[in-house]
C-alpha cells in the first residue's frame, strides 16, 4: 500500500522536462525605484523551475508618459580598475591601474537577469517599463513589462529631529555643477553669511565652497553626490548676541546641474 502511495504522489507532481520553462518565472518586487545618475544594480529574478542557465536580454523598453528613451541605451564612459587598489596610490600611479571603457547607461546582465546602471548617465525622471526576453535550452519567452523602473533626480534620506521640515531640493538647470544652500529660520530665508555647511569629506558630498551670496551659500560640486552627513549652522542673531545651532541631513544627488537645497529651522 505504501509502494502504492508513493507512486501516485510522484504521478501528479510535475516534474520540469530538461530545458523547460517554468510558467511563473518572473521578478520579485516588479516596481523598483533609481537615482539618475547613479551606478545601480536593479531586481531580482525569480527562476522557480526552470532549468538553469537561463539568458537574458532587453526586447523593449518604454516610458509610461510616453518620455523618449534614448538616454538609457547612450554608451557612458566607465572607468574599470586593471590592477588591485591599495589606496595609498598617487593619482598617477591610480591612472596606470585604471581603464576606461564604454558601455550602454542601462543594460541586463545576461546571466543574471539583474538590471545594471552605470554611474555618469543621463536618463531623466520617469518611469521606465522593461520587456525582457529569457531564454535557455528548450527556446525563449518575453515578459512584458518584466520589471518597471522608477527614475528620480535625488533622494533625501534622512535628517535631524531639530529641523522645522523635510529640506527640499530643487534641479534648475543643467549648468553649471553646483549647489545653493538656502537656510530657513523661522520660515525666513538667511543670507549665505548667516548659514554655514560642513560635511564628511571621506565619502559622498565632494564639494568646495564657493561664496556666500544675498541668495545663499554656493558650493561648487563633483557628481554624483553620494549620502554622507551633512551640517548646516545657522547663526541666530538675538539683539547683540550671537548663537549657533546645528542640524544634519543626508541626501543623494545623481544627474550634474545646478540645485538648490532648502533647509528649515
Amino acid at each position: 500500500m505504501a509502494v502504492f502511495a508513493i507512486f501516485w504522489l510522484c504521478s501528479c507532481v510535475d516534474i520540469p522536462e530538461p530545458g523547460s520553462l517554468a510558467p511563473d518565472i518572473n521578478y520579485k518586487n516588479r516596481k523598483q525605484y533609481a537615482i539618475a545618475g547613479m551606478k545601480q544594480t536593479i531586481g531580482e529574478f525569480q527562476f522557480s523551475s526552470s532549468t538553469l542557465p537561463l539568458k537574458f536580454e532587453i526586447v523593449q523598453i518604454s516610458e509610461t508618459g510616453g518620455k523618449d528613451v534614448s538616454a538609457l541605451s547612450e554608451m557612458v564612459q566607465v572607468v574599470r580598475y586593471t590592477e588591485p587598489i591599495t589606496g595609498d596610490e598617487m593619482e598617477d600611479e591610480l591612472l596606470l591601474k585604471t581603464d576606461t571603457v564604454e558601455l550602454p547607461a542601462v543594460s541586463v546582465n545576461e546571466d543574471t537577469g539583474q538590471i545594471e546602471v552605470q554611474e555618469g548617465n543621463s536618463i531623466p525622471t520617469g518611469e521606465y517599463h522593461f520587456d525582457i526576453k529569457i531564454s535557455n535550452t528548450s527556446g525563449s519567452k518575453t515578459i512584458e513589462d518584466a520589471i518597471i523602473i522608477e527614475f528620480k533626480e535625488y533622494e533625501m534620506v534622512s535628517r535631524s529631529a531639530g529641523m522645522a521640515q523635510d529640506p527640499v531640493i530643487e534641479r534648475v538647470a543643467d549648468s553649471p555643477d553646483q549647489i545653493l544652500f538656502v537656510g530657513y529660520l523661522d520660515g525666513v530665508a538667511l543670507p549665505g553669511d548667516r548659514i554655514d555647511f560642513t560635511k564628511s569629506r571621506s565619502m559622498g558630498f565632494k564639494g568646495v565652497f564657493v561664496d556666500d551670496t544675498a541668495e545663499g551659500e554656493v558650493w561648487r560640486v563633483n557628481f554624483p553626490v553620494q549620502q554622507s552627513d551633512t551640517y548646516c549652522t545657522w547663526a541666530i542673531v538675538d539683539g547683540e548676541a550671537v548663537s549657533y545651532e546645528s542640524e544634519n541631513f543626508n541626501f543623494i544627488l545623481g544627474r550634474p546641474g545646478s540645485y538648490v537645497i532648502r533647509l528649515y529651522k
